[in-house]
């Protein structure tokens, strides 16, 4: 058996009946806490390593001095706090050729947080869309 506090059968999920619910229910287990950070899991690849080295921790920290980088062997680890945004056609310029926002999905693991597109950026969030942020269309864009 895994000693691993992220195995199954440890925390919580080593207990049962009773002990279970009491633990469960607990009041402080009742509480939903709000937060504004967003993560990204990106798979690497030649074009996520630019995007990463030479957009995200280049010309755009200082746009989002809150972004935390970490190499995870095969991925990328992004977290922030408000947003993270890729702009397709800087990396299409950047590499030289045609690098859309499809592109960009391919190599996109996981998310936290509310990810859309619109015409070719990408933006992950932690804003409400439709009620803190109105809603945008390609038009307004």
């Amino acid at each position: 058996m895994s000693l691993s506090s992220n195995a199954y059968g440890a925390g919580i999920m080593a207990k049962s009946g009773k002990e279970f619910a009491d633990e469960y229910f607990a009041e402080e287990n009742q509480v939903v806490h709000e937060s504004n950070e967003v993560v990204l899991v990106l798979k690497k690849s030649d074009e996520i390593n630019i995007i990463v080295d030479e957009i995200l921790l280049g010309d755009r920290k200082d746009e989002n001095p809150t972004l935390v980088v970490e190499d995870r062997a095969g991925y990328w680890w992004l977290k922030a706090t408000g947003k993270i945004e890729v702009d397709c056609e800087e990396v299409s310029e950047l590499l030289g050729r045609t690098f859309s926002v499809y592109d960009f999905l391919v190599d996109v693991s996981s998310t936290i947080g509310r990810a859309f597109t619109l015409g070719e950026k990408f933006t992950i969030t932690s804003e409400l869309m439709g009620l803190d942020r109105k809603l945008e269309d390609l038009k307004a864009a």
